[in-house]
Order: structure tokens, then C-alpha cells, then sequence
């Protein structure tokens, strides 16, 4: 797996938007489902970014309750728990 490479574009209080090259872009639906059940997150998103080869880019705003960087960082822990919880019924039933 080759590593991530991410940007900040934009930061501002209620909004962030990222640059991610060399990811698969399918991670990023479930951080975008996870992001929007944070509370105070208004709007999540990704598309490919067409300027540039293998990237995606990533958005949030926040109602201003919440820095977007937390939101993100929470959606992300969310979908290590899942993994997590994947991976432990998986083995419970099929190993």
C-alpha cells in the first residue's frame, strides 16, 4: 500500500477542503457517511480531482460549532471501530 499524500487547500473555521493523491477513492464515501453523522457537520463530499491524476478532493463544512479537522479526525476513528468490528465477526464466523 503506497502512503497517503494529503493537502490542505482551504481551512477556514467551518470549512475544509483537501487534496488526497494515491488513495483509492472508495475509503472516502465512508468518511463522507461518517462526517455527515458528526454533529454539527452541514456538508461532506469528494470528487476526482480532474487537474490532477490519482488525487480526491475532500470537503467539509461545519455549521461553526465544530473545527472541521475534528470532524474528520472523528469519521476517521468511526471507521477504524467498523473495520474493527468487521474484521472481529468475520473471524468469529469464518476462521
Amino acid at each position: 500500500m503506497k502512503p497517503m499524500n494529503v493537502k490542505i487547500q482551504i481551512l477556514e473555521p467551518d470549512y475544509l477542503r483537501m487534496q488526497i493523491k494515491e488513495d483509492p477513492h472508495t475509503i472516502f464515501n465512508l468518511l463522507r457517511v461518517l462526517a455527515l453523522e458528526e454533529e454539527g457537520v452541514k456538508l461532506a463530499g469528494y470528487a476526482r480531482d480532474r487537474t490532477f491524476e490519482d488525487s480526491v478532493m475532500f470537503q467539509i463544512r461545519t455549521d461553526g460549532s465544530v473545527d472541521p479537522r475534528d470532524a474528520i479526525v472523528n469519521a476517521a476513528r468511526k471507521a477504524i471501530e467498523l473495520t474493527e468490528q468487521f474484521k472481529e465477526a468475520f473471524e468469529d464466523t469464518y476462521l
